[in-house]
């Protein structure tokens, strides 16, 4: 038994390992400017560390230093994200550890997938708020006003305008809040499809990646911001923009964080009810234990 088991920890740290390299070899594809002043002609790439750094009249150099830095960095935090998963899809010896990998592959696409629903929220209720669409971007992709590929990254970029030079604070805020407002409704909706029982497993994993998404979306955007990270970590916007939003249309903080709040953990409860049931139960099993042993006397 100790065999398989031994296997399965080595196959974890593996997969760990080519999973923060990549991703540290990835962050070079998007800047990272230093918080203090710097020369205009270069850029710095790479997280948490920049690690490449290129100059407009000269070739680009490599801080290896940093990125050795990096990648263990991401090591350790693919390490957490392959044990969370594993116990998530309930590896034991003998389950197809292909059936780990479909998550892994489809996180990213799906990543831009709901980050595409976060655009045309602001887009959406934006225009019906009154406003004029000029301008909207995804990664590399501008989607309007013309369909191209683009070499600068933008995790999500949208232009909406008013024709009053001071757009009305309620139909602004909605428009400002209006992306992660969005990603929250479908996160619901997914949520209620999962309920259904006759879904494929490959279904429930894309759904359910992508309604996690949607999950982290509202909260990640008003929290980290505020303690000195972007939307997500490292990327996206660095203003709480959905708390901008809703202190725009007059919402006081409090009720906002309230709602906040209980819309994620309404979500997490649905997302995750077959891990709180089982919980409850053995609660449950622990209290009447406790409470038999205390009647007789141990």
């Amino acid at each position: 038994m100790r065999f398989p088991l031994q296997t399965i920890r080595l196959r974890s740290v593996v997969v760990a390992i080519v999973c923060g390299l990549l991703l540290s070899l990835a962050t070079g594809l998007f800047e990272n400017p230093p918080k203090e002043a710097s020369i205009m002609r270069f850029k710095y790439y790479g997280h948490p560390l920049a690690w490449r750094v290129t100059d407009i009249f000269g070739p680009t150099a490599y801080r290896f230093d940093s990125l050795a830095m990096d990648a263990a960095f991401w090591i350790i935090i693919s390490f957490f994200a392959v044990v969370l998963l594993e116990k998530m899809l309930k590896l034991r010896v003998g389950f197809k550890y292909e059936t780990f990998l479909l998550p892994l592959v489809l996180f990213v696409p799906l990543g831009l997938v709901m980050d595409f629903f976060h655009e045309f929220g602001h887009v959406m209720w934006g225009v019906a708020a009154g406003g004029r669409l000029t301008f909207m971007k995804v990664a590399f992709f501008e989607i309007y006003p013309r369909f191209a590929v683009t070499p600068q990254f933008d995790l999500g970029y949208v232009q909406v305008i008013w024709n009053t030079p001071d757009p009305p604070a309620f139909e602004y805020g909605l428009f400002v809040i209006s992306g992660s407002l969005t990603t929250n409704i479908i996160a619901w909706m997914l949520a209620l499809i999962l309920l259904k029982k006759s879904l494929g497993f490959k279904t429930k994993v894309t759904l359910k990646i992508l309604g996690i998404f949607g999950i982290l979306d509202l909260p990640f955007y008003v929290l980290f911001p505020q303690i000195g990270f972007r939307h997500w970590i490292f990327l996206g916007g660095c203003q709480p923009e959905p708390l901008i939003g809703a202190r725009t249309m007059g919402i006081p903080d409090s009720a906002f964080y309230i709602v906040v709040a209980l819309t994620t953990l309404g979500l997490i409860f649905l997302y995750f009810k077959p891990f709180w049931e089982k919980a409850w139960k053995r609660t449950k099993t622990f209290l009447g234990m406790a409470q038999f042993e205390q009647e007789e006397g141990f």
